[in-house]
């Protein structure tokens, strides 16, 4: 029986796990840990912050007009700053879509040491399980259920928050 092989180079957007021990010996994959996690999240969402203040600009010049102009409160927060808040939530989607999608790492992952990857290919996700993943990333940021996706993470044995579970992906470290 031969033993399969293992590319020793990784092509780029691919994670290769170390190989397989001989049978009869344990085996886990570096799981990233929960605090490398929220300090990677933390850099993203600064970066995320940056970006929200230089989109805001415009949208506060155009109510600081519409302010002087007479024009009342309900319909600046109707017609500004929800459509600020639509494209902000746009812009948080896509940015950890794309970059999971495609190298597996967004900037804080990277910067971190980081990387989403599917748990059939070791492949960071498709767009799909990316979107998916990331979608419900909402869930692991609301009041009290923020909670829930910490447990989750913390029982399963991958290692894996609710979006992770659902899109069938983990991350480890690179």
């Amino acid at each position: 029986m031969s033993t399969p092989s293992y590319p020793t180079s990784p092509q780029p957007g691919f994670f290769v796990p170390p190989p397989p021990p001989p049978s009869g010996y344990g085996y886990s994959y570096p799981y990233a840990s929960l605090l490398a996690r929220f300090g990677a999240v933390l850099l993203d969402f600064f970066i995320l912050l940056a970006a929200a203040c230089v989109i805001a600009i415009p949208f506060g010049i155009f109510a600081i007009a519409a302010i002087a102009a007479g024009t009342p409160i309900w319909w600046l927060s109707t017609f500004v700053w929800g459509p600020f808040a639509l494209i902000m939530f746009a812009l948080w989607i896509a940015y950890f879509t794309y970059f999971e999608s495609t190298t597996g790492q967004t900037l804080g992952k990277k910067a971190l040491g980081l990387r989403v990857v599917s748990t059939s290919t070791g492949r960071p996700p498709d767009l799909a399980h990316s979107l998916v993943r990331n979608i419900l990333r909402i869930v692991d940021w609301l009041p009290f259920l923020f909670l829930l996706g910490f447990l989750i993470a913390l029982i399963t044995p991958n290692k894996q928050r609710l979006g992770d579970v659902v899109a069938d992906t983990m991350v480890l470290r690179a």
